[in-house]
């Protein structure tokens, strides 16, 4: 950390051990804990991929449908969705009364039918990911354009009982790429769990290096990125979710996404809040290197 200025350092000072403390244990209120409660690394990727794919919207609601689809398949998630012969019937019955905001029954059922569809070509979920890993990338964008180019190319008839999924199908919410800017929040957040190794991620994917990983980027780690520096860039698109892990690999270039959960759970447990007179700089442990805190405090003063 020799070239890093004085900004850095002390972010890094105070950044580094507020990540360690939170990759102590699973947070029972992040979706990581249903792939958690798995013990095969096949069901594993299935249930982290269910688990990601409906992390949208309050955390509540995220938790009550992945459990509600997870409750369906059963504790062999992987087995369950290979064993589905009539995609359809399944959607009316097994996913009767199912909704996740603007999601149905025949949006779940065509989601675990993607992931059905990548195991039955690949062999596994691991394989249908890390075969479209390229060393030469410069970060998983390529990957992840690459997978999705790859899922919308299925034969969708067997669940929709069209060959193509239409441009306005709410299907395609599940398979965001980055070649159309988006910042694949959710991707990101699923390849974190599946390639980093801690406390809180599985470490599974070990041919994906975690140097190429993006830091997910939803609201809560957009807001406080800008806070300290991290990006200027007033939307959360892909180039933002790069710049913020470009600046995050000044402090570590091996494992800059580690730092994902600390930023997040400022955000998600409120001290860092959408309005920076609400927020609670006082009490925040990056107040001395958050130059937005500082000004406020200052002010106060």
């Amino acid at each position: 950390m020799s070239n890093l200025s004085s900004r850095e350092l002390a972010l890094a000072a105070r950044l580094d051990p507020l990540a360690r403390s939170y990759a102590a244990a699973i947070d029972q209120r992040d979706p990581i804990r249903f792939a958690a409660s798995c013990e095969r690394p096949e069901d594993r990727e299935v249930a982290a991929w269910i688990a990601s794919a409906f992390a949208y919207g309050r955390v509540d609601t995220i938790l009550s449908t992945v459990g509600h689809v997870l409750g369906v398949l059963g504790p062999r998630p992987a087995e369950a969705i290979d064993r589905v012969s009539d995609w359809r019937r399944f959607a009316r019955e097994e996913l009767a009364g199912f909704r996740h905001r603007f999601h149905g029954p025949r949006d779940a059922a065509a989601l675990l039918y993607a992931i059905a569809s990548a195991r039955a070509e690949a062999g596994s979920v691991r394989e249908y990911f890390e075969r479209e890993h390229r060393p030469e990338d410069g970060d998983v964008g390529g990957l992840l354009s690459r997978a999705v180019e790859g899922i919308l190319s299925f034969d969708w008839r067997p669940v929709t009982g069209r060959r193509s999924l239409p441009a306005e199908s709410p299907v395609r919410f599940f398979f965001p790429s980055p070649s159309s800017g988006s910042a694949c929040k959710r991707w990101n957040l699923y390849l974190r769990w599946m390639v980093r190794k801690d406390a809180m991620d599985f470490g599974l994917w070990r041919a994906i290096p975690t140097s190429r990983l993006v830091i997910p980027t939803d609201t809560h780690v957009h807001r406080v990125a800008r806070r300290l520096g991290l990006t200027r860039r007033k939307s959360a698109d892909w180039k933002t979710a790069r710049e913020i892990t470009d600046r995050l690999a000044r402090l570590d270039p091996q494992d800059p996404v580690r730092y994902d959960y600390a930023l997040c759970n400022l955000g998600t447990i409120g001290v860092c809040r959408p309005e920076l007179a609400a927020s609670l700089c006082a009490d925040c442990v990056l107040c001395e290197a958050c130059p937005a805190g500082r000004r406020r405090i200052t002010r106060a003063a």
